[in-house]
C-alpha cells in the first residue's frame, strides 16, 4: 500500500511517502507497525492510549477514517493512506 506523510510526520519518517510491503488488515495494525518502525516521534502525533490522537487526520482511499470504521477501517495491499498530524494555524 502507498502511505503519504505530511508536516511533522515527514520529519519523523524522513520521507514524504513510501510503499509499505508488510500486511496490515486494519488501520490500527498499520499504525501499530508504523509506530514500531518510526518510534515515539511518529507515534506521539498519531496515537494516544491506543486510539487516534486528537486532531490527527487519516484518509484511506480519499475518505476520512472518522467517517469509516476509525482505526478498524480495513486495508488492502492497494490502499492509499494519507496521514496528517494535528495541524495548527491562524
Amino acid at each position: 500500500m502507498k502511505i503519504s506523510y505530511f508536516a511533522l510526520l515527514r520529519d519523523a519518517t524522513k520521507k514524504s511517502h513510501e510503499v509499505w510491503q508488510r500486511p496490515a488488515a486494519t488501520l490500527r495494525d498499520l499504525l501499530r507497525d508504523l509506530a514500531a518502525e518510526y518510534g515515539p516521534n511518529f507515534a506521539r502525533w498519531i496515537l494516544k492510549d491506543g486510539e487516534l490522537a486528537g486532531y490527527a487526520i487519516i484518509l484511506v482511499n480519499g475518505q476520512d477514517v472518522r467517517g469509516l470504521q476509525g482505526l478498524d477501517t480495513p486495508l488492502s495491499p492497494d490502499s492509499d493512506v494519507f496521514i496528517f498530524p494535528p495541524l495548527a494555524g491562524g
